[in-house]
């Protein structure tokens, strides 16, 4: 996020700021409000006046249209980019996790991510902890409050294998034995297929499908709480998958890396 990344940039945008609330015939009072020299916000006003963002009218600063527009753009999106965070933040006060041991009513326990999902151990040192609220022994689900710092946890990664159409003479000519043997030196968790050509590949190289239908979201979901996870469909279907996918990890803040491994 360049308004945050770009101190130059962000300045910048504080500027227009003061501007946009309370046109400024001196640099004075704008480098007291945003705490810089009045040299900085001198160097600043340039490029800004440079860029048509600001304009000198009747001796005092105004914001352009142009600069107004950048404004409200910038600011909309870090409302967005905080919101989104903020709600994130809220999820974590409280949480539901698989008891690892026998918890007891206000004992601190130590969270970790095992197989997807959260569990819950006492006397386990962990980065993110919390207080039991209820009883419970080992395989119940336990309830947590006050929790602090953050857990460690990795993304996952999903491997796409776009298999050959059924609508050409080449899916006869599958090289079943070079995917089984890569996807064996490859750390999988879960196996997804998207149509039927999948579903006879996978039954021919000994590979049992978890996700058969809403594939793309179940892999998302798999990969967000650390999973990796295999793909398998023919080319057009793998197309269609992959352009749900990158729309939505474009609107996500974590990213999901992904490999493609076409056997055409």
């Amino acid at each position: 996020m360049k308004l945050l990344r770009d101190k130059s940039f962000s300045m910048q945008i504080l500027i227009l700021y003061e501007l946009y609330t309370k046109p400024h015939s001196r640099l004075t009072p704008i480098a007291e409000k945003i705490g810089v020299t009045q040299q900085a916000v001198s160097e600043y006003m340039k490029k800004l006046i440079k860029q048509n963002l600001v304009r000198r009218i009747d001796g005092e600063y105004k914001p352009t249209i142009k600069g107004t527009y950048l404004l409200q753009n910038e600011m909309s999106i870090l409302k967005n980019f905080v919101d989104e965070r903020i709600e994130k933040l809220s999820l974590i006060k409280n949480c539901v996790a698989l008891a690892k041991t026998p918890i007891k009513p206000g004992e601190k326990i130590g969270l970790f991510m095992n197989e997807g999902w959260l569990v819950a151990y006492t006397n386990k040192q962990s980065s993110s902890i919390g207080i039991a609220n209820n009883m419970a022994k080992t395989g119940d689900y336990i309830t947590l409050g006050n929790l602090e710092g953050i857990m460690d946890h990795k993304i996952g990664k999903l491997y796409y294998f776009e298999l050959p159409t059924p609508f050409t003479l080449k899916h006869d000519k599958i090289d079943t034995e070079s995917i089984q043997k890569r996807v064996r030196t490859m750390d999988i968790d879960r196996i997804g297929i998207l149509d039927v050509v999948a579903k006879s590949v996978c039954k021919k190289i000994g590979l049992k499908p978890d996700f058969e239908f809403g594939v793309i979201y179940a892999a998302i979901d798999a990969a967000q709480r650390g999973l990796n996870t295999a793909i398998f469909g023919y080319d057009e279907k793998i197309r269609e998958a992959l352009k749900i996918f990158e729309e939505m990890n474009e609107k996500s803040s974590d990213k999901i890396n992904y490999e493609l491994f076409s056997t055409k």
